[in-house]
């Protein structure tokens, strides 16, 4: 109870969400997809935006929730779910641990199945890079020489301190599928970091002490 609490406290993040009631098992597939292709997370339901306890209709929001997991995931997710007493209202708490498989595709729309991740407290479509990720070798060994690509990625960078994925096929004038490929790379690497844009999507930065 203790750790609820703490959730409550310090309210949504990478890794905790409050929903107030769940009405749409697809809108709640992407939360459990983002939750589990990055770090994993905890979806308190019951729980308003400001950490306050309003309670659930608990039968209702575990058939919503259970649709959600096992008909709008793809892998389905299994949930770790416990019901929490708070003064008298009932907090359903379901915890999402990270695939070991990824990604882990949701069907917010008919037939439209995608992928999403989790940035701070909020949902964002999984991109190119993170889906060039998820294929890539997790052993794979930083190179002690760059390739020609590689050279052409880093001198792009060095003209321009932030690329997008669209600036960096444009700078380096690479086939898309190569700056996505080595893009990726760097990141695994840790050569290069990927930053959140306010638009939803992502751009890049050279880790300067990495280089």
């Amino acid at each position: 109870m203790q750790a609820l609490q703490l959730k409550l406290i310090h309210g949504e993040s990478q890794t905790v969400e409050f929903k107030f009631e769940l009405n749409s098992a697809r809108k709640i597939a992407a939360t459990l997809s983002a939750f589990a292709n990055t770090d994993g997370g905890t979806l308190l339901i019951g729980v308003k935006d400001n950490g306050s306890v309003a309670g659930v209709r608990l039968e209702e929001e575990l058939y919503v929730l259970d649709a959600a997991a096992t008909m709008y995931c793809n892998p389905p997710i299994i949930l770790e779910s416990k019901r929490h007493d708070i003064q008298g209202k009932m907090v359903l708490e379901s915890v999402v641990k990270p695939a070991s498989e990824k990604p882990v595709l949701a069907e917010t729309e008919p037939g439209n199945w995608k992928a999403w991740v989790r940035y701070g407290a909020s949902n964002r479509l999984a991109s190119l890079i993170h889906l060039e990720l998820w294929r890539m070798d997790e052993n794979a060994k930083r190179p002690s020489v760059y390739s020609t690509k590689e050279q052409k990625l880093i001198a792009a960078f060095q003209l321009k301190k932030w690329l997008t994925l669209n600036q960096a096929v444009k700078l380096t004038k690479m086939p898309r599928h190569l700056v996505v490929r080595t893009l990726a790379s760097f990141v695994r690497w840790h050569i290069a970091d990927m930053i959140p844009e306010d638009s939803g999507g992502f751009s890049f930065a050279l880790i300067e002490d990495e280089l």
